[in-house]
């Protein structure tokens, strides 16, 4: 996943368009939540398009960007490196390098969904909690990318569209990290192409590719692509579109 955030992050800006909503979206219920942090963590933060908000919003804190693709970090370095009261992290979510107790609230846009291991990624959100701090997070749904899933199953065996949890898998692992008082809900988020191409190209130039070990691997061929393409018209096309669900999961708890 690190090689393919690090490749994707020259256009991640340009071609992330529901990256940018979703993050607006959960920005906007923090409106509803009373919390005065002194220290902030934008888990996956990516090229850092929360900083700006989170910094305004909570005038007095300290903010902290982790991502584990470090050419990410270096554009939000070149776009908010002159705003303070802020720190660029390089690191893995399964092992913050952050002491015990100390993050009064933790955010996270759409970056949970590509961890090796959910639950302990949410024991160790647990761990860095101060105690009466938030976790607010989205993350993606099993939902997520069916019509592309199926589409490849009918082209071969192979899974080619990373694996992603049910939304009750979700709100078990928060009550098993010991998260206090979790929340989970979920909307469908779908996007529309006019090409098959241009749907493939947003994939890959966001980074959304396939982590798992069992993956397909291999070229695309033409005649591959042909199938495929003649698949998904089977699943997701109409009024001539082709149509990318993303089930989005929004998740709240207290430390």
């Amino acid at each position: 996943m690190r090689k393919s955030f690090n490749r994707c992050a020259d256009d991640y800006d340009r071609l992330a368009a529901l990256q940018a909503e979703v993050l607006a979206r959960l920005l906007e219920r923090l409106d509803w939540v009373r919390l005065q942090p002194r220290h902030v963590l934008d888990l996956g933060c990516g090229t850092g398009q929360a900083i700006p908000a989170l910094q305004k919003r909570y005038r007095g804190a300290r903010v902290i960007a982790l991502d584990l693709a470090e050419r990410m970090l270096a554009h939000a370095r070149r776009r908010y490196g002159l705003l303070g009261r802020k720190w660029l992290l390089n690191a893995d979510f399964e092992a913050l390098p952050i002491r015990d107790g100390s993050i009064d609230l933790l955010f996270s846009s759409l970056a949970l969904q590509w961890s090796n291991d959910l639950p302990a990624v949410l024991r160790e959100l647990r761990r860095v909690g101060r105690e009466g701090g938030l976790l607010q997070f989205t993350t993606l749904g099993v939902d997520t990318l069916k019509e592309l899933r199926a589409a490849w199953a009918a082209v071969d065996d192979r899974p080619h569209v990373h694996g992603f949890p049910d939304l009750h898998d979700i709100g078990d692992m928060m009550v098993g990290a010991g998260l206090r008082e979790p929340v989970v809900d979920v909307e469908t988020i779908t996007l529309e192409y006019r090409r098959f191409a241009d749907l493939l190209r947003d994939l890959k130039g966001i980074g959304a590719t396939n982590a798992d070990v069992g993956r397909g691997r291999g070229l695309l061929t033409p005649g591959r692509l042909r199938a495929l393409e003649s698949a998904y018209r089977e699943q997701g096309f109409a009024d001539g579109r082709y149509r990318a669900s993303y089930e989005v999961v929004y998740g709240h708890a207290w430390f």
